[in-house]
């Protein structure tokens, strides 16, 4: 009446056994790791931040938020983006204006308002470009080979001296 055998189990061959995941492949590609540790840093300002004060630094930066004070990037590229509010004396190699900024804008390289962005203050730099859309209010002063020069505290200029001697 009740069947007390012990059922057939199937035995399959261990080669049909398998992983369904592929195993990883480890990457040793120096060219690969080399552009990822070279590459310059980017720094980002969200959107629901708010700085008041002095920004500086070596590293790239998108603000989407708010500034109030003074930016100093002077050999790296500043990019003010869309809905970002800047109320700011700005030194930079290069500065992107997608959002708005209220103050003075010196740059080594070049100013770029783009489209529905806003300028209010004065600038400064070798090149400065207006997009279609843009707004500017204010005066415009394009040197050649105007450049900023970075700042040195009193001991590294004397090491600099020392050298030249």
């Amino acid at each position: 009446m009740f069947n007390t055998k012990n059922p057939k189990t199937a035995t399959l061959p261990e080669a049909s056994i398998t992983s369904p995941r592929p195993k990883p492949r480890v990457t040793t590609n120096n060219t690969q790791r080399l552009s990822a540790t070279s590459s310059q840093e980017k720094t980002t300002i969200s959107q629901g931040c708010f700085i008041k004060g002095e920004i500086s630094g070596t590293d790239d930066i998108s603000v989407f938020g708010k500034v109030d004070g003074t930016i100093l990037l002077k050999e790296n590229i500043l990019t003010i983006e869309k809905l970002s509010d800047v109320k700011a004396s700005i030194e930079a190699k290069v500065v992107n204006i997608i959002g708005r900024v209220v103050g003075n804008i010196n740059a080594n390289e070049k100013i770029i308002i783009h489209e529905g962005g806003s300028v209010t203050g004065d600038m400064d730099a070798p090149k400065v470009i207006l997009k279609d859309g843009s707004y500017f209010k204010g005066s415009v002063s394009m040197a050649e080979n105007k450049k900023i020069e970075p700042t040195t505290t009193k001991e590294e200029s004397k090491t600099q001296t020392n050298k030249l001697v």
